[in-house]
């Protein structure tokens, strides 16, 4: 599944410079097509965080603290949402319909489906335990646990850039670890899985998958069952008898809002990455996530009142530039 650097007019002066390089009068604005490539843009940068906040807040002030199944409300939607627009309203054609046969869908789908319902079930339980800053900052080591594990795979062996790049990104993020000043070890331990299971999605994904290349909301009509299914299911094991015990379900109706909201980004997440995939590119949809948690991150240090050392800004500030490395060595094959 498809899912998942421009610069938008940079201008410079002079100090003391008090009008602009381009007159107001002969500024143009901008083309329908590019109004509503940024519209697409401003919307993937905003309802990602405002997605994880939500997520938060029902996870830790609400207390309803129940990853899997606050994670499953999202797919649920997708779900939902998915098979509305292709199977009712029609917007788009199954193009890989012919070759998603039940074996297939059972032997393969199924599989990958489960690795990405884990990382996402892991990803929502770092926040019981960690802050929303430190989560992002953990994310850029992402790529770390993706190449080792395409390379104990024999699917990718990486270039001696690439594997350099990845080296920095390593020593980056322990820097950034180590000026945590609220650390724990539970909830990092706990962001190691999710990363773990988000590399073993992407290398799942290329080794059983490799021969489909499904349209961003035609996979997303595929996989999301699967990830609700796994969610719930495992919930209904491990969450609901604890929830009932605890009468968490109580908490739903006094913060339905909450809630509502959770259930319409989770699909909003999914469209506007759809939407900023068909208007640009796949890459431009990594770069954009890159700079979205890092936006999460600022955001969370000054409106959240999250505490950011010196250490923990600088570590994380060379993990973003060998990011940026690596996905420059990768995107060029060097």
């Amino acid at each position: 599944m498809s899912v998942p650097l421009s610069a938008v007019g940079e201008s410079s002066s002079s100090a003391g410079d008090d009008k602009p390089l381009i007159p107001a009068t002969v500024a143009s604005p901008l083309p329908p097509s590019r109004l509503l490539t940024a519209t697409y843009v401003a919307v993937y940068l905003m309802v990602g965080p405002a997605l994880i906040l939500v997520n938060k807040h029902l996870l830790k002030d609400v207390g309803f603290g129940f990853p899997m199944m606050v994670s499953g409300i999202g797919q649920a939607s997708s779900a939902l949402g998915s098979f509305l627009a292709l199977r009712v309203l029609r917007l788009q054609p199954l193009t890989c319909a012919k070759h998603v046969t039940w074996p297939f869908y059972l032997r393969n789908m199924v599989v990958v489906g489960g690795a990405t319902a884990a990382s996402l079930c892991f990803g929502n339980a770092g926040y019981l335990y960690l802050t929303v800053s430190f989560v992002q900052i953990l994310k850029a080591f992402t790529p770390v646990f993706v190449v080792v594990m395409l390379y104990a795979t024999r699917v990718e062996t990486p270039s001696p850039r690439v594997a350099l790049s990845v080296g920095l990104i390593s020593a980056a993020t322990a820097i950034a670890s180590a000026g945590e000043a609220h650390f724990n070890l539970t909830g990092v331990l706990i962001m190691c899985a999710a990363e773990t299971c988000e590399a073993t999605r992407l290398v799942l994904t290329q080794k059983l998958l490799t021969n489909l290349k499904f349209p961003a909301m035609e996979g997303l009509y595929y996989m999301a069952p699967i990830c609700a299914g796994w969610m719930f299911g495992l919930a209904a094991v491990l969450e609901v008898p604890r929830a009932l015990e605890k009468n968490a379900f109580s908490l739903v109706a006094p913060n339905a809002a909450a809630f509502a909201t959770a259930v319409v980004l989770g699909f909003a997440v999914n469209i506007a990455s759809f939407l900023v995939i068909q208007r640009t590119s796949s890459v431009m949809l990594k770069l954009l996530g890159t700079a979205r948690n890092a936006g999460l991150v600022l955001f969370s240090a000054v409106f959240l009142g999250e505490e950011i050392t010196p250490l923990q800004g600088f570590g994380y500030a060379l993990s973003l530039a060998f990011f940026g490395l690596y996905n420059y060595y990768k995107i060029k094959g060097l």
